[in-house]
């Protein structure tokens, strides 16, 4: 009850304190500014044809907080009222994540499923396994530590949807390996959840010295995570779908459509689910459940192009410079992003070949699977909230030091990482799908 009391206490002078100082106003300075700068990221972008999401993160990273810093006519109250501000943009993340993963949901048809067949299968499996194997192996050559090489390939599995699908809908994208791109980055965070929940306390055991690991938490939690979720999303996705077939009212639609998308979010985290996945299968039920055209793409479109701007400028934002500038911290990272690109992109080509897939899907699929960000930077919060406590003397190579917290290093090479494969990534994807002709009018 005094805890309730003391709570409740701390709480009202938080809201005090930010009516007195007016922090909603610095937050709409700040959404302003960035709406804004996105509208020059995209007239530049299209003039010289580059992805607009490039645009979007090297903005970010030039609006970053370390470069603010550096800014002689800014107040100190005005850098840290930026850098507190936009540390408070979760949200955004989570929004824009829960309509990606809605877009690729309704883009995974079942006959397309049943066309592609095993070759899903095989790619989506091979690549993630193929990432956490060789990032796992290199980085465990150049630290010997196995504790952070296990984690490091684990969250090296996953692949991030939102700057892949961002340059298909911009560029029209359409055939088969649109379709065989956009399956499997629908079902590779299943599959890199899996890795993680497995590896991960494995990891955290060696790190603590421990020796005991739970199966329950090991196999049955994430097996619950996934399935939980899964059925969530058909559930939600099917009742929603029913209802918005009834409507021709295109504010009914667009209400009913944010309100299921953000309420699947919701329902999601509250039952400790995947809001990603549950959101995929949201989309996959409208796909597949819905009798009829329920002309909501149009609505899609419309809607996410300001969340989507603002999600990859803030990702942008995150890279700390002060924080990658040693030669320890740059060899990992670079060692970390090679292995990955060569094992995702050798995964997805062998898991190609063995299942007997088309030439373009040999040669192209892994191209379209290099952007990291969303799902594995949340992995990395994780393994920064439970790696403390332990023992950690790190370095490259025997000699060069690396940071002693571990879940600091791991965070600050996902931020980095990510930052460089939403900047390559699209370019790699663009390539990928020009070369297999499925560049629609744009």
């Amino acid at each position: 009850m005094n805890l309730d009391i003391e709570l409740v206490h701390k709480l009202q002078i938080m809201r005090e304190w930010f009516l007195i100082h007016q922090a909603s106003d610095k937050v709409i300075y700040i959404i302003g500014f960035l709406i804004f700068m996105s509208l020059l990221v995209v007239l530049l972008a299209k003039r010289f044809h580059v992805p607009i999401v490039v645009g979007y993160v090297f903005l970010g990273i030039a609006l970053s907080v370390n470069i603010i810093e550096w800014l002689p006519f800014l107040s100190e109250e005005a850098k840290e009222w930026y850098a507190f501000t936009t540390e408070s943009f979760d949200y955004i993340a989570t929004f824009a994540l829960a309509f990606i993963a809605f877009t690729i949901g309704s883009e995974l048809s079942v006959k397309i499923l049943r066309s592609l067949g095993k070759k899903i299968i095989y790619i989506a499996i091979l690549e993630a396994t193929g990432a956490f194997i060789i990032v796992a192996l290199a980085t465990f050559a150049i630290t010997k530590t196995l504790y952070l090489s296990l984690v490091l390939g684990a969250i090296a599995s996953a692949t991030a949807p939102a700057a892949t699908v961002m340059v298909l809908k911009e560029y029209n994208a359409e055939g088969l390996l649109t379709s065989m791109i956009l399956a499997i980055v629908g079902i590779d965070d299943a599959i890199a959840l899996i890795i993680f929940s497995l590896v991960e306390p494995l990891a955290l055991g060696l790190y603590l010295g421990q020796g005991d690991i739970s199966i329950v938490h090991a196999l049955v939690a994430p097996t619950i995570e996934i399935g939980g979720s899964i059925l969530a999303g058909l559930l939600i996705g099917y009742f929603s779908q029913k209802f918005i077939s009834n409507m021709e009212d295109k504010t009914k639609k667009i209400l009913t459509l944010v309100s299921t998308i953000v309420g699947g979010s919701a329902i999601a985290i509250f039952l400790h689910l995947s809001p990603l996945i549950t959101n995929m299968f949201i989309g996959f039920a409208y796909r597949n459940f819905a009798r009829k055209n329920l002309g909501i793409a149009e609505y899609m479109e419309t809607l996410t192009v300001p969340l989507y701007a603002l999600f990859f400028i803030l990702a942008g934002t995150e890279i700390r410079l002060d924080s990658i500038a040693s030669a320890g911290f740059l060899i990992l990272a670079f060692v970390y992003t090679i292995a990955r690109v060569i094992g995702k992109v050798g995964g997805a080509s062998l898991g190609a070949h063995l299942s007997d897939a088309p030439e373009k899907i040999k040669k192209y699929v892994g191209l379209g699977l290099l952007p990291q960000s969303g799902v594995a930077i949340a992995l990395a919060y994780t393994v920064q909230k439970h790696f403390i406590g332990g023992e950690s003397s790190l370095t490259v190579f025997n000699n060069i030091p690396l940071s002693d917290n571990v879940g600091l290093l791991v965070f600050n090479t996902l931020l980095f990482t990510a930052a460089l494969t939403e900047v390559f990534g699209p370019l790699a994807t663009k390539y990928a799908i020009t070369k297999a002709g499925e560049i629609g009018e744009h």
